[in-house]
């Protein structure tokens, strides 16, 4: 009895003295560094909500809710011009910091956000998310050329081609008096423009008005992979093993299929001198940089995917808010459709516009600046990891390994950047004079920045010169109802509204 009452008591008191001693750990393992942070680190005094000096996981909230771009518009109007956004993560809106992170020649790389989409196991590293800078310098200049404005306007072919077919089903949609959900109307123009330039073949998402290959979706669940788990990188192993775990494939794996096939069809048809298209497709110009050994396979995989993955949703989310937006500001629409009718009627434009004659045209560069500022498809911070010796910003010492960025959003509405109106839709004040250096060009972030701006700029603009002017030319469109505009915020920025589309009055 004795020795049966000693051990019940014996094993209760070493049951609740581990568990205090794990509690004590685990609280010294939070409570120290967060004391010293509190307390010593030259970073103490840069100011942010309380639960960011604690966890990681207080900024993936807002992530999670779908609100993170004006969340961290709120954070700069509450705490200034650097704001920190988690125990090491750091938010500026100052122009000057805001140079100096991302200047070129800068030694601040990526970081391990960034990580979340790799995919353990395949090496055909993405151009997107090398951290190296050295590499990455390598990657880009191998295939640069094939990007410039020079080379874009050898697709237009492909891209009057594509606007035919949205033109098309726009008047289908007009005649049918239908109701479409244009965003995702203009993300099939996107993707269908794409695969022209990419492959000489669309992905038929317009005709079929669905994402039948599911590129899309997988990309989506991509992106929402690497907004949520990019705040928390050392999560990223264990959801792949998850995913090993549980049978689920990759989410890329959808597009990476695609490509191959479609490389090893471009590859077939080029032996039987099968290839008929009249214009040469991205890929063709990649292949016959393979045959002068500049390039490999992992830079067409690469390059392939780059076009599709990075160019698709940032286009279609600009070409929905610019209708969104002069759509519902008849003035400027009126001005817009008074630049186009006036240059036609002196035949100074053609029918489809050419990209040239789209950039000779004032307003019409105006909308579309405008629209990429008020609404610029990427919602999150752009982080930079602080190298080794610091550096200092916002007149603070920032040690090495601290992550240190800026976000498009707060950027983009900085009233003292942009003015007090830098809320409001606007086109006009980028005919406004401008100074030297112009501060509001140098701080346009809807393509990135820096050396790492998006490779795929150029196509996007392409597009977007070319269709905005034809629709505006030709159509009507009319609102669902009078709400303000829907968003949704993960890595992207996704507009969701409703419209009718009508011929133009």
């Amino acid at each position: 009895m004795a020795s049966s009452w000693l051990l019940r008591n014996i094993t209760s008191f070493d049951v609740s003295s581990l568990l205090g001693l794990f509690g004590t750990t685990i609280l010294c393992y939070w409570l120290v560094p967060f004391l010293h942070g509190l307390l010593f680190a030259p970073t103490r005094n840069v100011r942010g909500p309380l639960l960011a000096r604690l966890t990681r996981y207080s900024e993936l909230g807002s992530v999670l809710k779908g609100d993170n771009n004006l969340e961290y518009i709120r954070l700069h109007k509450k705490y200034g011009s650097v704001v920190r956004v988690s125990p090491n993560r750091y938010s500026f809106s100052d122009p000057a910091d805001v140079k100096k992170i991302y200047e070129h020649g800068a030694k601040l790389m990526k970081t391990e956000f960034y990580e979340s989409l790799e995919i353990p196991g395949d090496d055909r590293s993405n151009i997107f998310i090398m951290r190296d800078a050295n590499k990455h310098r390598e990657r880009r200049r191998k295939i640069a050329n094939l990007y410039s404005m020079s080379t874009m306007v050898s697709y237009e072919e492909a891209v009057d081609k594509m606007t035919g077919v949205c033109l098309r089903k726009m008047d289908q949609f007009s005649t049918e008096n239908r109701q479409i959900s244009l965003p995702q109307f203009m993300q099939y123009y996107a993707f269908d423009v794409i695969g022209e330039i990419t492959f000489t073949k669309s992905f038929d998402m317009m005709d079929k008005e669905a994402d039948s290959l599911e590129i899309i979706k997988d990309l989506h669940a991509q992106l929402r992979h690497l907004a949520q788990i990019g705040l928390v990188p050392d999560l990223n192993s264990w959801v792949h093993r998850y995913y090993r775990l549980v049978g689920k494939t990759q989410s890329t794996q959808a597009l990476g299929m695609m490509i191959d096939s479609q490389v090893s069809k471009f590859r077939e048809a080029n032996k039987k001198g099968d290839q008929v298209a009249p214009y040469d497709s991205f890929l063709k110009k990649l292949i016959e940089l393979e045959a002068e050994s500049k390039v490999g396979p992992i830079h067409i995989f690469d390059s392939c995917g780059s076009n599709i993955g990075a160019g698709s949703d940032t286009t279609g989310i600009t070409l929905s808010t610019a209708f969104w937006y002069l759509y519902r500001n008849p003035d400027k629409l009126f001005k817009l459709r008074h630049e186009i009718d006036t240059l036609a009627a002196e035949g100074k434009i053609s029918d489809p516009i050419t990209f040239q004659e789209a950039q000779k045209m004032p307003y019409l560069q105006a909308v579309i600046k405008e629209s990429l500022r008020i609404h610029p498809a990427v919602g999150t911070m752009l982080p930079r990891k602080v190298p080794k010796g610091g550096i200092e910003l916002a007149g603070t010492y920032f040690p090495e390994g601290i992550d240190v960025g800026a976000n498009a959003w707060v950027l983009h509405h900085n009233k003292d950047i942009y003015g007090q109106d830098a809320d409001e839709y606007r086109p006009e004040r980028w005919l406004e004079e401008k100074g030297e250096g112009d501060l509001k060009e140098s701080m346009m972030f809807a393509f990135g920045a820096g050396s790492r701006t998006c490779i795929g700029k150029n196509i996007s603009l392409l597009e977007i010169n070319k269709v905005v002017p034809q629709i505006v030319r030709k159509f009507d469109i009319v609102f669902e109802n009078d709400e303000p505009l829907k968003t949704y915020a993960a890595w992207f920025v996704f507009p969701d509204f409703n419209v009718q589309v009508k011929p133009r009055e």
